[in-house]
C-alpha cells in the first residue's frame, strides 16, 4: 500500500521515526509520499535517506506560508524539483479558514506552483480548506482551475483531504484529478464525505493519512501514523462493497499510473 500524503519528517516524530517507519512495512504500507511545505522544510527529505527506495517527494508552499512567496524561495524550488524521487509540487491552493484575507496572494502562490509544475513534469498536490459557513475555496479554485485549462497548462494531481461535496467531487474527476481519502471519513458527522466516496468509487480515490494529523476516529487528539490506513480501508470497503484487497490494489495502480504520467 502507498501513504499518498504524509509529514514523516514532522517533529512529532523526531523520537520514534524510524520505528514508524518499520511499523508500517509490517503491515504492508511500503511507499509514502512526504510532503514538505515551506522552503525551511525542503531539505527534511534527507531523513529518508536510508529508505530512499519507499519515498517520494512533494515539495512546496503550502497557502499558509504566502510570505515565503518571493523570487530566491522560487529559485531553490527549482532546483529542488530536479532532484531525485520528487513527483510533486504542493501543497498548494487556497485556505480560507485559517487566512480569509490572503486569498489573491493565494492564488497568485498557486499559479507560480502550477507554472513550475509543468516546466518539471511533475503532478499537483492541492490543499482546500473552505472558510467557515462558505464554499469559497472550492468555488474559487475550480474558477481559477477553468480558466488556466484555457491557457493549455497541463494538470494532473491530486485534491488533498478532499472536504467538499458530492457536486466538487464531480468537478474535480470531469478535471482528472484525484480525490484524496483520510481518517476524516471515519468521523461520525463526516457522511458529505462518506457520500463523495460512494459517488466517486474506488477508482478516482487515493488513500493519505496525512500524519500526523488527522487521526481516525478512535484516536482522535492523538498523534496519527501510517497505520490508520488499514481503518480508512475497512471503512471505504464499507461504504462500497468492495473487498479490502481489491481497494488496495486498485488505489496501488492508479497512484502507480499517476507516476507512470510523469516518467514520459
Amino acid at each position: 500500500m502507498i501513504d499518498s500524503h504524509i509529514h514523516l519528517s514532522d517533529e512529532k516524530f523526531d523520537e520514534d521515526r524510524e520505528e514508524v517507519i518499520l511499523n508500517s512495512f509490517s503491515k504492508g504500507i511500503i511507499k509514502f509520499v512526504e510532503v514538505l511545505c515551506s522552503s525551511k522544510e525542503w531539505e527534511r527529505k534527507n531523513y529518508f535517506e536510508k529508505y530512499k527506495e519507499n519515498f517520494y517527494f512533494s515539495l512546496g508552499i503550502h497557502p499558509h506560508y504566502t510570505n515565503e512567496f518571493n523570487e530566491e524561495n522560487l529559485k531553490k524550488l527549482a532546483i529542488e524539483l530536479k532532484q531525485e524521487r520528487v513527483i510533486a509540487v504542493g501543497e498548494t491552493g487556497i485556505d480560507l479558514w485559517y487566512y480569509p484575507d490572503k486569498l489573491n496572494e493565494q492564488l497568485e502562490l498557486m499559479e507560480t506552483q502550477i507554472e513550475l509544475a509543468n516546466k518539471y513534469n511533475k503532478l499537483l498536490i492541492f490543499h482546500l480548506r473552505n472558510p467557515r459557513n462558505s464554499n469559497k475555496a472550492y468555488d474559487e479554485f475550480f474558477s481559477f482551475i477553468k480558466g488556466k485549462i484555457k491557457t493549455n497548462f497541463k494538470f494532473s494531481g491530486i485534491i488533498h483531504s478532499f472536504s467538499s461535496d458530492v457536486n466538487d467531487a464531480k468537478k474535480a474527476m470531469e478535471l482528472g484529478f484525484f480525490i484524496g481519502i483520510n481518517a476524516t471519513i471515519t468521523y461520525p458527522k463526516n457522511n458529505t464525505l462518506r457520500n463523495v466516496v460512494k459517488y466517486a468509487g474506488i477508482n478516482n480515490i487515493l488513500i493519505e493519512t496525512d500524519s500526523p494529523y488527522l487521526p481516525p476516529q478512535k484516536i482522535r487528539g492523538k498523534r496519527n501514523t501510517p497505520l490508520s490506513i488499514i481503518e480508512i480501508v475497512e471503512k471505504i470497503s464499507e461504504i462500497t462493497g468492495k473487498e479490502k484487497e481489491i481497494i488496495e490494489k486498485t488505489v496501488t495502480e492508479s497512484f502507480e499510473s499517476l507516476l507512470k504520467i510523469f516518467e514520459n
